[in-house]
């Protein structure tokens, strides 16, 4: 039993599809090239970094100290470039001392790093945590989401 297609065959299946679907994929293409064009001149998702812009030009910026680190290895076993590793680190601001938890995948926390606040130096963040915003999944979201409306307004059913 052979279930494969051959070149020729997977071309006129694409092709079969009605204007609809590669309505809906143009859309999706043009959907996906502006959002990155938006994250690339800053406009969306430049939250982190406008932060860390904003606490350097306050001067709330504070250089803490490594006190202990460990790592958790993850598979395969014995790969140092496969582990996560916890620094702790120290800081002083206004005579108080407070730490931080920061969690590094495949190196080694630096000794010292340079810590920023905006507002309360209890909520400080390094550059490694700038950056990761979980919303960002919604660059890769959006545009299967607009193909959807595009080509069920256009009348295609799966």
């Amino acid at each position: 039993m052979n279930d494969r297609m051959t070149i020729t065959e997977a071309i006129q299946a694409l092709a079969s599809y009605g204007p609809a679907v590669w309505l809906g994929v143009l859309a999706a293409i043009v959907t996906f090239i502006i959002e990155v064009v938006l994250c690339t001149k800053g406009i969306l998702f430049a939250g982190g970094e406008q932060k860390l812009k904003r606490a350097r030009k306050a001067g709330h910026v504070v250089l803490g100290t490594l006190k202990k680190y460990r790592y958790n290895d993850r598979e395969p076993e014995g790969k140092t470039a496969n582990r996560l590793y916890t620094g702790i680190y120290e800081y002083t601001v206004d005579g108080v001392t407070r730490t931080k938890h920061l969690v590094l995948s495949g190196m080694k926390p630096p000794h010292t790093l340079y810590f920023y606040y905006t507002s309360t130096p209890e909520h400080v963040f390094s550059e490694y945590d700038v950056g990761k915003n979980p919303l960002k999944i919604l660059i890769y979201i959006i545009p299967v989401l607009i193909a959807f409306v595009v080509m069920t307004a256009l009348g295609f059913r799966p």
